[in-house]
């Protein structure tokens, strides 16, 4: 990839132009085949890789710092640390709870510990022992995350965000059984101890909707991530709940997105194919086919216009099934994503905005 000095609208995410895509291909299509990458500009490979949360499973593909590698491993052990110790404090005062996105990403970690306690009187419990017994630090909430009642906060001694969400929302509309949810959780092994995850079907679907409707981005670990996730889920299932939690749009819509960036990499994927197929059989034809020709930038940020006709689509499906409230809160949101693009077009980053 020849180097090219960016322009600052490419910088700040403001175009998407051949250049970015061009750089986006080349960078999955060296992770999802597992090939050497090469970029004459190692610094902006690296900025690309980061914001994509894929450098533990592509360092082995280029040469990357020691210290950004380093630094990578250093999050991964402090978030065992971290779950380990609030899980287990949680678990002594019966708080039922179970991780979710934090280790999908697995040897990547984002910036934070992620966990979702639905049962109210058991969030304020997990609140309390976080300000009283481990005098957390809250941080700065969105309005958004406000409205859908998470609860973020750092532990002395850390630098990742500890997080706990009452439900997997961004304005408190419904998807999950959050009941089932918990109770369908699957015990498993991270780092050589017993840890607490939603099943692989509701993983891929918590997925979904954090990138859809909370991210508004697809970055490329959610790519790979989906594509592992996928291999030990039932197809039926998966189905089932989609039609349960009311995405289909949605969902045929990250469907499509997935295979855009595989088709672009020349990476054949049977299961998702399939997949593509029996969803459209299901629920009929993508309904955001006017997007598919966005260029394919990583992190790819899903057009505004697609967001609000995914939660115009989710309101009505909410409407037809008597869910009123859930109805009423999709519909806020339209109004509050041109707001949020107003102000994100003046400010000058950080959190406590909008969404």
């Amino acid at each position: 990839m020849s180097c090219v000095k960016p322009t600052f609208l490419e910088k700040i995410g403001g175009v998407k132009t051949a250049r970015l895509e061009a750089e986006s291909i080349l960078l999955a299509r060296a992770a999802l085949s597992d090939s050497p990458v090469t970029f004459e500009d190692h610094e902006r490979l690296l900025r690309l890789v980061k914001r994509n949360k894929v450098l533990l499973r592509v360092c082995h593909l280029s040469s990357f710092p020691t210290e950004a590698i380093n630094a990578a491993k250093q999050d991964v052990k402090e978030a065992f640390e971290l779950y380990h110790l609030i899980g287990d404090a949680l678990s002594d005062r019966g708080v039922s709870y179970i991780s979710i996105k934090s280790f999908d990403s697995l040897p990547d970690m984002g910036h934070d510990v992620d966990l979702l306690v639905p049962d109210r009187v058991d969030f304020l419990k997990a609140e309390r022992l976080l300000l009283n017994d481990y005098k957390a630090r809250p941080s700065e909430l969105t309005h958004c995350d406000k409205m859908v009642g998470k609860f973020s906060c750092f532990l002395p001694g850390y630098k990742l965000d500890f997080e706990i969400y009452p439900n997997v929302s961004q304005l408190g509309e419904k998807y999950l059984d959050l009941n089932r949810v918990i109770n369908e959780k699957k015990k498993t092994i991270i780092d050589g101890r017993e840890a607490w995850f939603a099943s692989s079907s509701d993983r891929i679907l918590i997925r979904v909707i954090h990138a859809v409707f909370r991210h508004k981005s697809i970055k490329l670990s959610d790519i790979l991530d989906f594509l592992k996730l996928l291999k030990t889920t039932s197809e039926s299932e998966l189905l089932d709940k989609v039609q349960e939690t009311r995405i289909c749009e949605a969902f045929l819509y990250y469907l499509a997105c997935v295979d855009r960036f595989l088709a672009a990499c020349s990476i054949e994927n049977s299961p998702l194919r399939q997949l593509q197929k029996n969803a459209e059989d299901r629920f009929g034809y993508d309904r955001l086919r006017l997007f598919e020709n966005d260029r394919l930038i990583l992190p790819y940020r899903i057009p505004t216009l697609a967001i609000i006709l995914l939660y115009l689509f989710k309101a009505g499906r909410e409407g037809s099934a008597g869910r009123l409230r859930s109805s009423t809160k999709c519909l806020v949101a339209p109004p509050l994503l041109i707001i949020e693009f107003l102000v994100s077009a003046i400010r000058s980053g950080g959190r406590g905005g909008i969404w």
